[in-house]
């Protein structure tokens, strides 16, 4: 993980969110519905590692296209799933989910399915995904494309854009993506952001007046 990937998960999707507000971004928070595997406490961050796929009825084995995307797996990715119309049916289960973490990935974000559940959270492979559900993709849904541009439902708009390389920070509080070539100024801003939030959080623990420390911090 590099620095600054660290750091802007050490510094949290909220504080990135008010960054991207201050700069006069809307924030490209994934939609809210997401849900933590295994749980309370999921954090992880990475570039990100594109997929997407698309309803189709068909015949075979294997999603040999699905099954090469994941063999291309640095570590260190977080792979992101745009299941964009996949319905009741998931996009990977334990043996790809498996694969996933002996490659090295910091995570996984699933617009989409999952299955195997119980297995899932056995993994300490950290994800936030649509729903879980017991039917295969197989016959139903394959992957049509990796490491290209796609969009992920957002929470404060319809769709966000996902690049190959941008930075994927998922916590407690939900989803953020920072573009590429917006990452280093971002960074930069967040660092002073949380260390601003570290001291207005102590003086209100000593009791500083809200109104006093919105004064001196120029936000709460």
């Amino acid at each position: 993980m590099t620095s600054t990937v660290q750091s802007l998960m050490e510094a949290g999707t909220a504080v990135i969110s008010d960054v991207f507000d201050k700069m006069g971004y809307v924030p490209p928070v994934l939609d809210n519905s997401l849900v933590a595997i295994p749980g309370p406490g999921v954090r992880f961050a990475g570039p990100a590692y594109t997929i997407t796929g698309e309803s189709h009825s068909w015949s075979g084995k294997g999603d040999r296209a699905k099954l090469a995307a994941i063999d291309a797996m640095a570590p260190g990715v977080v792979p992101v799933w745009a299941g964009n119309d996949i319905r009741g049916v998931c996009c990977f289960g334990d043996l790809l989910a498996e694969a996933m973490k002996a490659r090295g990935c910091a995570g996984v974000v699933v617009d989409g399915g999952v299955r195997d559940l119980a297995y899932l959270k056995s993994l300490e492979l950290p994800m936030m995904v649509r729903y879980r559900t017991p039917a295969q993709a197989i016959g139903r849904w394959r992957v049509s494309d990796s490491q290209v541009p796609i969009r992920l439902r957002g929470a404060l708009e319809d769709w966000v854009e996902v690049k190959p390389g941008d930075t994927v920070v998922a916590d407690d509080d939900g989803v953020i993506i920072l573009p590429v070539e917006l990452v280093n100024k971002i960074e930069t801003q967040v660092m002073a952001w949380a260390e601003k939030d570290s001291r207005a959080r102590e003086d209100i623990r000593h009791g500083t007046p809200l109104l006093e420390a919105l004064d001196k911090y120029g936000h709460l």
